[in-house]
């Protein structure tokens, strides 16, 4: 069975307005993407999804992103080619408009997580698009002071051929030391195997603390259902009051949203259906 699934990020509950907006681009990209799904695959879809959510200024990626102290706009991102085992990363760019477009190229390449300068430079070689990745209202939260509620976007998806993939891209926390590195492009944010693929968002130490999206991937490998697995996941994360989400699914279309944060956004797409939850009570679609 084909299915899509992403997330916008996880943190607070947002306004009536800012939610309904959320839920139509979350809504819009997984539309936009389900051709690409069953055309060209896994691993082409969940780029193409978080590409669309890295243009999409309701997100904390691409353009839009938080800013770390200084003032500056530096995106990471990651890819995982679950049926190949392969990863690749872009850590701290300044600059580049869709660092999951890099990921993608990168996944091919010998050197496949680059960091700061080298992935710009790497990103101008093969022609992707650069510039200011700042808004005036990152700008206008980061000269008040104010520390991002969510962060993190990402998709994953199995395609008919049962091939899985994740893509995770995010601008970080909001106000963190220079140079801070986030989960996003690393196994313990984004992760897939030859059985799932799992992405994660929320307090990037948290999630790398937990190493929460190769554990649960692990799992599913290992025979359990991801259901399960993740239940399991979220006990131990309310107890250590690690405060993230997850999303993820199998190569059978089974499929899990959870988080212990207040609101997780997602949204779902096969093709008999497509629905979102923003929290336990909440559906939208």
């Amino acid at each position: 069975m084909s299915l899509i699934l992403i997330h916008g990020g996880a943190g607070l509950l947002r306004s009536e307005e800012r939610q309904a907006a959320i839920a139509q681009a979350l809504s819009s990209i997984s539309e936009a993407a389900w051709p690409t799904l069953c055309a060209a695959g896994a691993r082409a879809a969940v780029v193409h999804a978080v590409q669309l959510l890295e243009d999409n200024p309701l997100f904390n990626a691409g353009l839009g992103s938080k800013l770390q102290a200084d003032g500056v706009a530096r995106l990471s991102a990651s890819l995982c080619d679950g049926t190949r085992q392969r990863f690749s990363g872009v850590v701290n760019v300044e600059g580049l408009a869709n660092p999951i477009l890099l990921c993608r190229q990168l996944l091919e390449e010998k050197d496949r997580v680059l960091a700061g300068e080298g992935a710009l430079q790497r990103g101008i070689e093969l022609g992707l698009r650069t510039g200011d990745m700042r808004t005036e209202e990152a700008i206008a939260a980061w000269k008040r002071g104010l520390e991002g509620q969510t962060g993190t976007v990402g998709a994953v998806a199995v395609d008919s051929a049962g091939q899985v993939a994740a893509a995770s891209s995010t601008g970080g926390r909001g106000l963190e030391q220079q140079g801070r590195v986030s989960d996003s492009c690393t196994v313990a944010g984004n992760y897939a195997n030859r059985t799932s693929a799992i992405t994660t968002t929320g307090v990037g130490e948290d999630i790398i603390d937990g190493a929460l999206a190769v554990r649960l991937a692990e799992s599913s490998r290992r025979g359990e259902s991801l259901e399960a697995a993740g239940d399991e996941l979220i006990k131990e994360m309310e107890a250590r009051e690690w405060k993230a989400g997850f999303i993820g699914l199998d190569t059978q279309g089974s499929w899990v949203a959870k988080h212990t944060t207040e609101a997780l956004y997602w949204w779902v797409r096969n093709q008999h259906s497509d629905r979102g939850f923003w929290n336990d009570s909440d559906s939208l679609g």
